[in-house]
């Protein structure tokens, strides 16, 4: 934390409150620079006090002036500290404001990192990406904390075009904080995002003793980065039940019970998400919203997203019986939005994920509601009632870790939206730079997907198959030197690994084509990457998997009838994918068979999976009405409607 100067400088014209700078007194304090955005909860001015009260009573506008008519009265320390304070209040409401305000702090105090930081993560808010990096190298330039170091790090990797700064910045700043055990999460999400295996094993290695050891709230880990190592149900669901207790609160419920007019209106189902836009989760969501049943029921959307302009994000909003925008609201304001709206049943569609708006659910703005589709696994329960699965990603007897009830819709809990589109034909191959000749193993998951041990096993197909090269999604110019090196070691030719650059989705479809085979990466697996190859008719390669995130492969690939091809073990696994690769009139079968039977296979029947969401949607209404605690649900539809409920 910085501490005010103790003396106003000479060059300042400002005026100082008298005695602010006493060695009897405390100095305005107001920005923790852990958390640029948080004040120091011991004010010692009125105007900072009331920016506090009005924080608390939900209008960060009247607090944001508050603060920048105090920052009119301190030192340019200080005054920077209140001004960013005030942006970050601001990013809301006006980000145009937003981004003047923090841009005007850099210029009072442009050694100060602080002043960058904020800058930095206010243009990314703002999706102004080149301005966000260009911020975030400055500020790493300065004299910054190891905490704030590695938390630049982590910015830096996911803005990319910086990859190496990235990694470079989080592996000193994990180094000089003494290798705290609370930073090790953020140093492996960046470890993993550049393929630096031996700094990343070294972490999982630690954090698995300090989870055995019971230190998991130590730890702190982030939920989708502990998904990327450790695939034991009971851990995820210990870590990600703290991290969510951490970081969401519990609030006032604004609802327990269900609306007494419920019964005598249509049924009133809110999506939450900040991914209404060119996102993987409106692809699969549009399945739903194009069979929603609007004669009984009503269906609000509440985005949380920005505008990408993209015709996905308008057909998407356009399906709601009302949309809602509540990127501008706080938790509070968006809560009471929802609960003026008498939503009866509001289901989350991002969970734990970056963009997350968990903090409107700890409000209960809704008497039912529900984690589905965004994030595979718990959501840390507490004001969340049902995480949607299915009989493999929650085999039976796997509910009792849960925090949160099951609603199971099989075969798989997944919608889609692939029935209702066409298949783009292949393109050249030319196109993609893939040689001539070549068996094509894909993979395009994400390359923080992929840890030593998968690696290895990838290496030793292609060993075996030395007529098939590795076709894998462009994961940047540092993660590649790493995989580079790798293969060198391997004794395997580095020209036998090709990487395709991120595409459109219909782009993607028509090069998936010329795979052979995709297979898929563990502990956390494909999910709508492996939806796209088998619509693109490719036979998809998994291992069964041992918590959800590593059994929604599975359950794809079974429900489009290739469960022969979801093995228990790496051997078996190994040897699926070179029996394969040779034998490519066994491949051309199971292509065959995808691309004609593609609009029958219960995998992409988005109609029936509605309606099974629409009936646990009333099961688990009429529970509530009938005053029953949520309960286990498995919802057995027929295409012909045969409706079969089991609790």
């Amino acid at each position: 934390m910085i501490m005010a100067a103790s003396k106003p400088r000479k060059t300042s014209k400002k005026p100082v409150i008298k005695g602010a700078h006493s060695t009897k007194q405390k100095a305005i304090v107001p920005v923790n620079l852990n958390n640029p955005a948080e004040i120091v909860p011991k004010p010692v001015h009125p105007l900072q006090s009331k920016a506090i009260i009005l924080i608390a009573k939900g209008d960060p506008v009247g607090a944001a002036e508050a603060l920048l008519e105090l920052s009119a009265q301190v030192v340019p320390l200080e005054s920077a500290q209140l001004i960013c304070r005030a942006a970050e209040l601001l990013k809301l409401s006006n980000i145009k404001r937003s981004i003047e305000l923090a841009t005007q702090a850099t210029k009072i105090e442009p050694g100060m990192a602080f002043t960058w930081i904020s800058l930095s993560f206010i243009h990314f808010h703002a999706k102004n990406i080149n301005q966000s990096r260009d911020a975030a190298l400055k500020a790493i330039g300065l004299k910054i904390q190891p905490q704030q170091r590695v938390d630049l790090g982590r910015h830096l990797s996911a803005l990319g075009g910086a990859d190496k700064q990235a990694l470079e910045t989080v592996k000193q700043g994990y180094q000089d904080s003494g290798e705290m055990l609370s930073l090790a999460s953020y140093t492996l999400r960046v470890a993993l995002q550049s393929a630096d295996w031996a700094l990343s094993s070294t972490i999982t290695q630690r954090l698995k003793a300090a989870h055995d050891a019971g230190q998991t709230k130590d730890v702190a880990e982030t939920p989708r980065t502990h998904l990327l190592w450790c695939a034991d149900e009971a851990t995820n669901i210990k870590v990600i039940s703290a991290f969510a207790e951490k970081n969401y609160p519990i609030q006032a419920p604004m609802i327990v019970n269900p609306y007494s007019d419920s019964s005598q209106r249509k049924l009133r189902i809110g999506y939450l998400s900040s991914d209404f836009r060119d996102h993987a989760t409106s692809l699969l969501a549009l399945g739903m919203m194009r069979y929603h049943d609007k004669e009984r029921f009503e269906f609000y959307g509440y985005c949380s997203s920005y505008d990408d302009g993209s015709a996905l994000r308008r057909e998407m909003l356009n399906r709601f019986t009302r949309a809602r925008s509540i990127s501008k609201l706080n938790d509070k304001a968006a809560a009471s939005l929802i609960h003026s709206d008498k939503i009866d049943i509001l289901v989350d569609l991002n969970g734990l994920t970056d963009g997350s708006r968990h903090g409107v659910l700890a409000w209960r703005p809704a008497p039912i509601q529900i984690s589905y589709l965004g994030f595979p696994g718990t959501a840390g329960g507490r004001f969340i009632d049902y995480i949607i699965g299915d009989d493999i990603t929650v085999p039976k007897g796997e509910e009792t870790k849960f925090p949160e009830k099951i609603i199971r819709i099989p075969p798989t809990y997944q919608i889609n939206d692939y029935q209702t589109r066409f298949l783009p034909p292949p393109c050249k191959k030319t196109s993609t730079g893939l040689p001539e000749g070549k068996l094509v193993v894909g993979m395009f998951n994400n390359i923080n997907k992929v840890g030593p041990d998968v690696w290895a096993t990838w290496l030793e197909i292609l060993r075996l198959v030395p007529n098939a090269i590795l076709w894998l999604l462009d994961p940047g110019v540092t993660a590649k030197s790493f995989l580079t090196q790798s293969i060198l070691d391997a004794g395997i030719d580095p020209g036998r690994i090709f990487y395709a650059p991120k595409r459109p989705q219909e782009a993607h479809i028509a090069r998936l084509q010329h795979c052979t085979i995709v297979i898929d990466p563990w502990p956390y697996g494909g999910h709508t990457t492996t939806g796209d190859a088998i619509f693109a008719g490719v036979p998809v390669i998994a291992l069964e998997g041992t918590n959800f995130a590593s059994r929604v492969s599975g359950g794809l690939i079974r429900a489009a009838g290739m469960g022969m091809l979801v093995k228990p073990d790496i051997p078996s696994y190994i040897e699926t994918a070179v029996s394969l690769l040779n034998r490519p009139d066994e491949v051309l079968k199971i292509k065959n068979f995808l691309v004609k039977n593609r609009r029958q296979l219960p995998v992409f029947d988005a109609r029936l999976r509605t309606m099974q969401l629409e009936a646990a949607y009333l099961a688990v209404q009429d529970k509530a009405l009938k005053g029953n605690p949520p309960d286990h649900i498995r919802v057995d539809i027929t295409k012909n409607d045969n409706k079969k409920m089991r609790t």
